[in-house]
């Protein structure tokens, strides 16, 4: 996938999460990778997401650039779908970059022309699980990050848990 396509999906992830006014502001965000590693048996459900899968993926901390959206973000994008996770109100041990378990609320865009999207799919919550693996401390001006984590209710699925490495480079 080209930087311009990837770069366009983390815009994406900033500005669904701030508004259209905020989008034009610049502030950090990371692209990379994330290959999913786990899935319990009810994420079968439709063969949306298998172990060995990867993703493009972006990645948004709060890192007190002013401006920046409050609730920091993580997306996964495949060539049908963009799946979206933001921290859910403050609820994660660190509110700066959804490290630790805490709430989330998630979002499904499918890019499927073909169908109609199934509304109970556009917007879920869950519990996200992130570990910060490097650095242990996340700036503006950090270049690159790993993270492994899980999410549960993976595309509103009850009980489909997906587990996940991921890293990623700073954007421009």
């Amino acid at each position: 996938m080209s930087l311009v396509l990837r770069g366009s999906a983390a815009a994406l992830l900033c500005a669904l999460s701030v508004g259209p006014a905020a989008a034009q502001a610049s502030f950090p965000f990371w692209i990379g990778r994330a290959g999913i590693t786990a899935v319990t048996s009810q994420c079968a459900n439709g063969g949306f997401v298998a172990v060995g899968n990867v993703f493009e993926s972006s990645y948004r901390a709060k890192t007190g650039v002013a401006g920046e959206p409050s609730n920091p973000g993580i997306m996964f994008l495949n060539n049908m779908s963009a799946y979206m996770f933001f921290r859910a109100n403050n609820a994660t041990s660190n509110a700066n970059t959804m490290a630790g378990t805490g709430a989330y609320t998630g979002m499904l865009f499918r890019g499927n022309v073909t169908s109609i999207p199934n509304p109970s799919q556009q917007s879920y919550t869950g519990t996200s699980n992130l570990t910060i693996v490097t650095p242990a401390s996340i700036t503006s001006s950090t270049d690159s990050i790993v993270i492994n984590g899980s999410l549960t209710n993976w595309r509103n699925v009850t009980g489909c848990t997906v587990t996940f490495k991921a890293g990623y480079r700073k954007g421009s």
